[in-house]
């Protein structure tokens, strides 16, 4: 005897402002095809996948997804995960897509993703046949067990960081920067953020100093918290020319810098050793990108006093190892229109600017709950 299944309720909570859809699909077939009024066989199991779709410019907390296994059906153990799936449009979720426009990067995190927070804590988000769990547990860094929290806004999937090294003569100064602002005059760089990875920097030529070296370092920041921003400063000699830099890239040669995305702050830097070029000075700071649309990404040129074309310091972030060669680097919901380079005694501004990256996608707020769910044989009479 088939069974016919009615959809159980689904209700996304967030305030009720939220401009937020919801779709509760079934699957028959252990995944392969997804109907809201499947056709269920005595003793089959069934997945359930509980979709919401986030397409307002801003994160809802206190959200909740719910439902109860209809009447006749019991918990899998163990089946309940939490994942983002942002290249599925609301609407087109019976049939999820599940990779990225190139085709090949999957556009899929789940709770149980390298990265994030591990197996759902089911004890916790289930009472009795009630499902009640938050959008993000297990994601994020946020609790498996969490039956309320975060529903974040669509974000693009990466910031291509650029850095690019200008050098007025063969051992003269070096001038870094990583971004594009009406301040730093024809010494800019390519940063931005987008859908796809970038593969090479763009460092547009600046008379005078030409590129001495250039890379650029795609973050992924799918179900990623935290963009872990390092800043490694090398000098060759005494006060010789000292070169930043504040990414990894093989064609930055041993010049790396540990930055990177994932769910948890770093508390130092990465600077690994490059012959001939010893550390000078080194920081990291945490940027916290949950909640938060804009990166304002400041860098503060620095020229110590009196030299003319003398050693040249760039920095673009704010930490306590730097000294008070920092910048004023932050994650916000507002734009910054003005960098932040606070005075270092003896080391003058030269050049500043900061470039605001909107992280926003409103296309890109899709998620699921899934779990399956037994059909219970009848009870012999």
């Amino acid at each position: 005897m088939l069974l016919g299944l009615a959809g159980a309720p689904l209700f996304a909570a967030a305030s009720a402002q939220a401009a937020t859809t919801s779709t509760l699909l079934y699957s028959t077939d252990n995944g392969t095809t997804w109907s809201a009024n499947p056709t269920v066989a005595p003793s089959a199991t069934v997945l359930v996948r509980a979709w919401y779709n986030n397409s307002d410019p801003v994160e809802y907390t206190g959200a909740q997804v719910s439902t109860t296994l209809p009447s006749g059906f019991t918990l899998a153990p163990n089946s309940t995960m939490v994942c983002l799936n942002p290249t599925t449009p609301a609407g087109s979720e019976a049939t999820p897509t599940l990779t990225e426009a190139d085709g090949t990067t999957s556009s899929l995190v789940c709770n149980t993703s390298t990265g994030q927070s591990g197996a759902i804590n089911e004890a916790a988000v289930w009472t009795g046949s009630t499902l009640t769990i938050s959008p993000t547990a297990g994601l994020f860094g946020q609790p498996t067990g969490a039956t309320s929290g975060v529903m974040e806004f669509g974000k693009k999937r990466y910031f291509n960081m650029n850095n690019c090294d200008r050098q007025i003569s063969g051992n003269g100064p070096q001038l870094m920067t990583s971004i594009t602002a009406p301040g730093l005059g024809p010494y800019v760089a390519g940063s931005n953020v987008s859908n796809s990875e970038d593969t090479t920097p763009t460092c547009p030529a600046a008379p005078g100093w030409p590129i001495n070296l250039q890379g650029t370092q795609a973050l992924d920041l799918l179900g990623k918290r935290y963009l872990n921003m390092n800043n490694c400063d090398r000098q060759i000699s005494g006060n010789g020319p000292q070169l930043t830099t504040s990414i990894t890239s093989p064609s930055l040669g041993p010049y790396q810098a540990g930055t990177n995305m994932k769910n948890t702050a770093d508390t130092a830097p990465t600077c690994p050793a490059a012959p001939g070029w010893p550390v000078n000075i080194s920081g990291n700071q945490p940027l916290d990108l949950l909640g938060n649309r804009y990166l304002n990404l400041n860098n503060c040129v620095r020229q110590i006093a009196g030299t003319g074309n003398g050693p040249q310091l760039t920095t673009t972030i704010t930490s306590w190892s730097l000294g008070p060669y920092t910048a004023g680097t932050n994650m916000s919901n507002t734009p910054d229109t003005a960098p932040s380079c606070p005075a270092a005694s003896g080391w003058p501004l030269n050049i500043s600017g900061t470039q605001a990256f909107d992280t926003l996608d409103t296309t890109r707020g899709a998620g699921f709950v899934q779990f399956a769910m037994p059909h219970l044989p009848p009870t012999p009479a």
